[in-house]
């Protein structure tokens, strides 16, 4: 990480919140308890970021009537003064006190990105210092510093860090995508600048958990001020002595050292995100990868909350000449459903959500009966040497439904996500790029992978004059795909139901890449015209392995292990048994997996 910060040049100012003392106290009710604790924070050009931060800092779960708010902002070229001044003249009488200033005075020169200069860093750390001594004249017993680009989940994070009890004590934020960024260092080089330590990445990965002495911290951070070493702390002006950079937090930490005060990085909680700093060539581009910080963050943080008393920026609605975006998701999956509705209005999305098709609730008189549906004899899965689950016919009824909608409305071309995917960044630049080429350069396209698990790199070919898009080889899943309306007239005209099998699987037999040909051969006429793009633009949220990976058409892990170590000794298959929700072929040798805890479905 550079010394030089340059996401407080972007988005930091200082608010400064006065909360009355006491011992730490459980609610609004018995606020007169809470000890007094002073929040600051440095911004500029922050307006697409306001909604959101203050959205946080509002969820804390501590007094408000207890909390005094001071705040100050220069060197705009955005509308970040008009936002806060709408903030705070909403929320005076809900804090105890409200002091917000804009200050038109030109320190430094005024562009974005703002200039990497000496004048920035003095003035920084002369504000953050102004702040400091508001706080200590304030008779606060906490100063509670916070960057914009803070974003702390985690309601209980203030009376956590307040049992702590040390003089400074930081809660450890992640950044996006579990870059290797954090609001604190382990370690400094001769200059004082940003040097890796052995412990930085077990901390950061929490490996070790627990609070941790840091030579430097970044906002947030909380300083106890009712403890007589904190006096030794100072931003502004450099200490006698001094040779680092000119940056508040490198001296701050320098002053920290000098006067024997230990600084803590905690991370026994999950307390929130950071952004990671960048140099954006415009606001717009800032705007658009502040969208893409909110995606990535509500894989494991949602929701994204904005203020109750600033309206969160309007997100035009486009779907970029699509006639539809569907979403498909189970109604019994609540949290991946809110989630991507979050995802999808934060990208200006005018989806449908579709309720998929659930497996739970399947048969085989509706299946087999009602559906018509008739299995693919020969075909097993590959991992698991089982035959389907009812969640993998749920699954592939949910995409096929889809397809006739698509047939039965005329619709032209449509987009098809699951719930359970990753956008990429910049998600709807990359598709707008796919789409472009692919009317100019294969116009007959079927349908074209948005996300995918790729098998066989080495042999998808780049479509000729394309930078995006490639001709995919065999693939699993069907995270999202753009579909067209004589793509889904195949799809259902090759008739999936006379040998059924996983729609990931369906997919390649028709556009002929799949290497099981005795599969394949039950669909002859395999001419889906199919593309990809490259590099690819939804992932999964988690993957096989990661703690919080489930899903709704695998059997559980641990049922699949049990079945991968009976395949060895199993000689034939005498009957077909219900494990759970799962159709399984597996029961004799299954002594952990007894008949009737298998049949506990109603199933059998």
């Amino acid at each position: 990480m550079p010394a030089r910060r340059t996401h407080l040049a972007l988005c930091g100012f200082l608010l400064c919140c006065v909360i009355s003392s006491g011992s730490t106290a459980g609610s609004e009710g018995a606020a007169e308890d809470a000890p007094h604790v002073f929040v600051a924070l440095q911004t500029r050009n922050s307006a697409h970021l306001l909604p959101n931060f203050f959205g946080y800092l509002e969820n804390l779960d501590y007094p408000k009537s207890r909390i005094s708010v001071w705040v100050r902002t220069d060197h705009n070229l955005d509308d970040t003064p008009a936002v806060l001044e709408a903030w705070c003249t909403a929320v005076r009488d809900v804090y105890l006190s409200v002091d917000c200033q804009h200050s038109k005075k030109v320190v430094f020169d005024v562009g974005y990105p703002p200039p990497d200069t000496d004048e920035q860093y003095r003035h920084t750390a002369s504000v953050q210092q102004t702040a400091l001594e508001a706080g200590r004249r304030s008779g606060a017993q906490y100063f509670f510093v916070l960057n914009t680009d803070n974003f702390i989940t985690n309601p209980q994070t203030l009376r956590l860090l307040i049992a702590e009890d040390r003089v400074v004590t930081a809660p450890m934020l992640n950044s996006e995508g579990n870059a290797a960024f954090s609001n604190f260092w382990m370690d400094q080089d001769s200059l004082g600048y940003y040097k890796r330590h052995e412990d930085y990445l077990p901390i950061l990965q929490r490996n070790f958990t627990g609070c941790f002495r840091a030579p430097v911290l970044l906002p947030p951070l909380l300083i106890h001020l009712s403890s007589p070493q904190s006096q030794s702390l100072i931003y502004h002006p450099p200490l006698e002595g001094f040779n680092g950079p000119t940056d508040d937090i490198v001296h701050f930490a320098y002053s920290a050292k000098m006067g024997g005060v230990a600084m803590f990085i905690c991370n026994t909680e999950l307390f929130g995100y950071i952004m990671r700093p960048h140099t954006h060539p415009s606001l717009k581009v800032a705007a658009e990868k502040f969208v893409d910080f909110k995606t990535k963050t509500l894989v494991n943080y949602p929701p994204v909350i904005y203020s109750q008393f600033v309206p969160a920026p309007a997100q035009p609605k486009s779907n970029m000449g699509l006639d539809a975006v569907y979403m498909i998701s189970l109604v019994r999956r609540p949290e991946r459903r809110n989630r991507m509705i979050a995802c999808l209005d934060e990208l200006g999305f005018d989806y449908i959500v579709f309720d998929a098709v659930d497996g739970r609730k399947l048969n085989a008189s509706y299946v087999e009966g009602e559906l018509g549906i008739h299995y693919m004899s020969n075909w097993r899965d590959p991992w698991g040497d089982r035959t389907m689950t009812f969640g993998e016919v749920g699954c592939f009824l949910s995409h096929y439904f889809i397809w006739k909608k698509v047939v039965d409305e005329g619709l032209d071309r449509v987009l098809v996500v699951e719930d359970d995917i990753d956008f990429e960044p910049r998600f709807r630049e990359g598709l707008a790029e796919v789409m472009k080429e692919v009317e100019v350069l294969t116009p007959t396209w079927d349908l074209i992978y948005a996300g995918r698990k790729r098998l066989y790199l080495d042999s998808e070919p780049a479509v000729h004059g394309s930078r995006r898009l490639v001709r995919p080889a065999y693939s699993y899943w069907t995270l999202g795909y753009l579909l067209s309306n004589r793509g889904a007239r195949k799809l259902l005209e090759a008739d999936p139901f006379h040998s059924f099998l996983p729609v990931d699987e369906y997919f390649p037999i028709l556009f002929g890449k799949h290497p099981q040909k005795e599969w394949a051969q039950h669909y002859p006429n395999q001419n889906l015209e199919v593309y990809s793009a490259n590099p690819l633009l939804l992932h999964p949220t988690h993957y096989v392995g990661d703690a919080e990976w489930f899903s709704d058409t695998e059997p559980p892990l641990e049922i699949l292990e049990v079945i991968r170590e009976k395949k060895a000794q199993e000689q034939e298959v005498k009957q077909q048994v219900y494990i759970g929700e799962w159709s399984c072929v597996y029961c004799t040798g299954l002594s952990s997996l007894t008949t009737e805890s298998c049949r506990a479905s109603g199933r059998d």
